[in-house]
């Protein structure tokens, strides 16, 4: 955190010696003479006595387009002149307009203010009408945009009763800049978690609010919440300092300026949210949920400095390409732009997912040599839409001047890349939704150990980064798998070879990074349907082996320990706080459930003694011993074992995440631990108190499965700015948005999939893991293919001595023999023949051969796919090379070398690879 404010320090002082961090194209305030109205956008904003020039504003409709002179105006207020090329009114407020034009008529509104004042009031009501109807000019509805709904006005002021809307004017969607200032009581409320709100740049259910509950001092008393394709989305949440009382009033405040909205209690600012990039208009408007709510004294003000920006509009998600390929979720493709005769192929139906840009201190597009290619502005021009950009720089003003630019411009489908987490941390300071990529060029490294990558972990969570990149040389499945299984998004770095980029493909990385793409593209092609080169992780659901069949309860070290064995890969677990502040592992907030043989206890309301006094039920094995653990004593017994453990935190709780933060430190299980949680604040937290730490974030809110590019948006604006994975409940989640996510760099982990068949459907659809109460499902099931050894060297005249040997698993442990059918990649000029057993049968000359093998196999439901193994690599040498101090072999053996292309027999207790095993070996007869 430290590094952090010192980072954030600098650019804030950067930014006062030398001005505003955007240095990319200026964006101006709209002026009048650039005005374009439209029967959405009706307003005209000016001072008291200044003229308002008719012959340069134009109009929009169905007729086309005109200069405003060329229509007819009236007003019959006498403080509007209007005349052939003018209007000028001579009182502050908001005068209507009468502009007729053949075809159309509608109504303008000008809007004036004092030349001294730095505001405009563009809309202020306070109800002085008698009781009974709403006036004309407000829009009555239900709580889902439909006619309907009950308001009156009550005592001068507006009264909503429950499941109502009321819209102020239209006219007011024109605006999508200003400050909501409004009078609140609610009088009364069906319970403490009902509502009203304040809503704004509404559309039908697709609309943003300020929601308030009754009891506004509920971690989520008050909310940012957004209606999206008639689903919510809170991403926002806060408390007041109390509970609305009944006959209270309350002054709310909706500061909305672009992306960034404010919301406040009486002064007392609850919320700051800087995302809010999916609505830009639409009408504003109150409205009340189970509650019953007076408003009053409405008064929404435009700043001048509000005013909005007329600018292009770029694509918010974009179209990434489809390969055709039957790999399942293949990794997404990358490319450096190097030169302009790239730009053609982010236009062409066959492209690369992504676009690296390197830019300089002037954001303009460079070359690896720093020469200009073309202004940032062209650039995004060039891929709207079609390709998503990315931006490569290590250096921290520029990345905060990128993001504020691409914030500016509402960019927010795009990727910050650096070698410098610092830098990524910047650009993230300017524009939260940008996703970082911490790059690790390694250019002197020759092979990683298992503390390399717990490194790479913490650099890149450190960073607030989505993705790694690491050489492929470095890679194999092993390591990946090692990296995903901690939650973590791996991008590699291939050439544009058959070898490297097979290897890149086989070792499962989640991005491949290479020029290119086509020939990537042509790979992928050649894997038949339903192929894994990465497996989905099982993930133990309450640390549940499967469901009523465990033979202890949930949440138990005795029903974890089955469901290692069993092949978990991830015990899921919950966590709440004691009275006395141990961490203890429970599902739920009581222990009603789950000890039903004693009084309940509330966990947060009684000592670690009192919640060890009690005993588990053990409707399965019968036990009566069975104990809640504290976190310290269920993560003490894995320590070390081949499982991550999921620290699911249930409570929104500031102490609660240190405490988890504290223990994971004092076990030394930084390697072991990732924590999930509904709340978006303990991620907040945790990303101050362990920010090396990975975090998922639990909900099905942002996915809306009729529509993709809703769902993504969600996904950008909730998951993004927190740096978190996807964890949603697994009802809305598709195919589609499975294999989008990954262009992204974030991956999804559903939960709690119990149905045979769909554990089979996500599992084939690429998902990162599978949170299930029925692990059993799948332990037998062969699902990876091990060799005994992936790099073999030998002498040529030994080469058919070879015989290529691997072994099929099953989640649970069981190995079988299998005689792999080899694809040979490249020979290597070696004329080398594998038969269908993995025997060298043929070879008639040295050089280097590459291979891979495919196994087809089976769910227990009938459904088939396909694994792939690691890379294979056989030397064949005129002469075995000795290491320094080897006598010469004089046994006439073959050599085999577990290198660093390897797969889990490069795993060994002195580092997890990088570490050259000679082995000498009798030959196989």
């Amino acid at each position: 955190m430290k590094k952090r404010m010192i980072v954030v320090l600098l650019l804030l002082m950067s930014f006062m010696v030398f001005g505003s961090l955007d240095r990319g194209q200026k964006i101006q305030a709209q002026t009048n003479d650039e005005r374009i109205l439209t029967s959405t956008s009706t307003h005209l904003l000016t001072n008291v006595d200044e003229a308002i020039d008719t012959s340069v504003i134009r109009v929009r409709g169905a007729f086309g387009e005109i200069f405003l002179n060329q229509a007819t105006l009236t007003s019959a207020n006498s403080a509007v002149t209007i005349t052939a090329n003018a209007i000028t009114v001579s009182e502050k407020g908001i005068f209507p307009i009468s502009f007729q034009y053949p075809g159309t008529t509608m109504t303008l509104h000008v809007i004036s203010k004092l030349a001294t004042e730095t505001e405009y009031v563009i809309y202020e009501e306070n109800f002085s009408y008698p009781n009974g109807a709403i006036p004309s000019s407000l829009t009555l509805l239900n709580n889902v945009g439909q006619p309907g709904g009950s308001a009156a006005i009550d005592g001068n002021r507006l009264l909503l009763s429950p499941s109502t809307i009321v819209l102020f004017p239209s006219y007011l969607q024109g605006f999508s800049n200003y400050i909501i200032e409004t009078d609140m009581r609610m009088s009364s409320a069906a319970n403490s978690s009902r509502w009203t709100s304040v809503m704004f740049r509404y559309q039908t259910e697709n609309y943003y609010q300020m929601a308030v509950r009754q009891d506004a001092t509920l971690p989520n008393g008050v909310e940012f919440a957004k209606r999206v394709e008639g689903s919510w989305n809170v991403t926002g949440t806060g408390s007041y300092t109390e509970a609305l009382a009944p006959g209270t009033t309350y002054r709310l405040k909706v500061d909305v300026n672009g992306t960034t909205v404010k919301e406040f209690i009486n002064d007392t600012e609850i919320i700051n949210y800087d995302a809010a990039f999916e609505f830009t208009h639409g009408r504003i408007g109150v409205q009340a949920d189970n509650v019953n709510v007076y408003y009053d004294n409405v008064k929404i003000t435009l700043p001048e400095d509000y005013i909005e920006v007329d600018q292009y509009q770029f694509q918010q998600v974009v179209d990434v390409y489809k390969p055709t390929t039957g790999i399942v979720a293949p990794a997404t493709t990358l490319v450096w732009f190097n030169e302009l005769s790239q730009l053609d192929d982010f236009s062409a139906a066959i492209r690369p997912a992504t676009a690296i840009f390197r830019i300089n201190e002037d954001l303009d597009v460079v070359d690896a040599s720093g020469n200009v290619l073309l202004p940032l502005y062209d650039a995004l021009l060039a891929v709207d839409g079609k390709v998503i950009p990315a931006f490569y720089t290590n250096n921290a003003t520029t990345a905060a001047s990128l993001g504020s630019t691409l914030r500016n411009y509402r960019i927010f489908d795009t990727f910050i890349v650096s070698d410098d987490g610092d830098v990524i941390l910047a650009a993230r300071e300017a524009h939260s939704l940008m996703r970082g990529v911490l790059n690790f060029p390694m250019t002197d490294v020759e092979s990683l150990s298992k503390e390399d990558l717990i490194e790479v972990r913490k650099a890149t969570n450190t960073a607030q980064a989505v993705a790694s990149i690491i050489p492929v040389h470095l890679l194999n499945q092993d390591l990946v798998h090692y990296m995903q299984q901690r939650v973590m998004t791996v991008w590699t770095t291939a050439g544009n070879d058959d070898v490297s980029q097979y290897k890149a493909i086989l070792s499962g990385a989640n991005g491949i990074i290479t020029q290119d793409f086509e020939s990537l593209f042509e790979k992928y092609a050649s894997f038949g349907p339903n192929t894994h080169v990465r497996r989905p992780l099982m993930i133990a659901h309450r640390g549940l082996y499967a469901g009523g069949l465990s033979s202890a309860p949930e949440n138990t070290i005795e029903a974890a320990q089955e469901a290692i064995e069993k092949g978990a890969d991830i015990l899921e677990f919950d966590v709440y706080l004691t009275l006395d502040q141990e961490v203890v592992v429970i599902h739920d907030a009581t222990t009603a459930r789950t000890a039903p043989g004693y009084d309940s206890l509330t966990i947060s309301q009684s000592t670690l003694e009192q919640v060890k006094s009690v005993n588990l039920v053990d409707p399965i094995g019968g036990r009566e011993d069975l104990k809640i653990p504290t976190l310290r004593e269920f993560m003490t017994a894995f320590k070390d074992e081949d499982v991550v453990l999921f620290i699911e935190i249930k409570p929104t709780s500031d102490l609660l995440v240190l405490r988890v933060a504290e223990i994971i430190e004092e076990l030394e299980m930084y390697d072991q631990s990732a924590i999930i949680t509904f709340s978006t604040a303990n991620i907040q937290s945790m990303n101050v108190y362990m920010p090396e730490l990975s975090n998922g974030h639990l909900t099905g809110a942002v996915l809306n499965a009729q529509n993709l590019n809703t769902s993504l948006t969600n996904m950008f604006s909730t998951n993004v700015p927190i740096n978190s994975t996807l964890n949603p409940s697994y009802g809305a989640l598709t195919r589609n948005f499975v294999e989008a996510i990954v262009h992204r760099g974030i991956t999804v982990w559903p939960w709690t999939l119990n149905e045979y068949n769909v554990i089979v459907q996500y599992y084939n659809y690429g998902v990162g893991g599978i949170t299930t109460d029925h692990l059993g499902y799948i332990q037998d099931t062969f699902n990876r293919v091990v060799f005994n050894t992936y790099n073999h060297l030998t002498l040529l005249e030994d080469a058919t001595d070879i015989r290529i040997r691997a072994a099929i698993e099953t989640p649970a442990g069981l190995s079988y023999p299998y005689m792999p059918e080899m694809t040979i990649i490249d020979d290597g000029g070696t004329g080398i023949v594998i038969d269908l057993n993995g025997n060298v049968t043929h070879v008639n000359s040295t050089g280097t051969a590459y291979a891979f093998t495919k196994f087809n196999s089976t769910m227990p439901n009938g459904i088939s796919f396909t694994i792939t193994g690691d890379l294979v690599t056989i030397d064949i040498v005129s002469e075995i090379p000795q290491e320094p101090g080897d006598e010469p072999d004089t046994n006439n053996t073959a050599i085999i070398i577990v290198s660093i292309i390897g797969g889990s027999a490069a795993l060994g207790v002195g580092g997890f690879f990088g570490i050259r095993y000679l082995l000498k070996l009798r030959k196989i007869s």
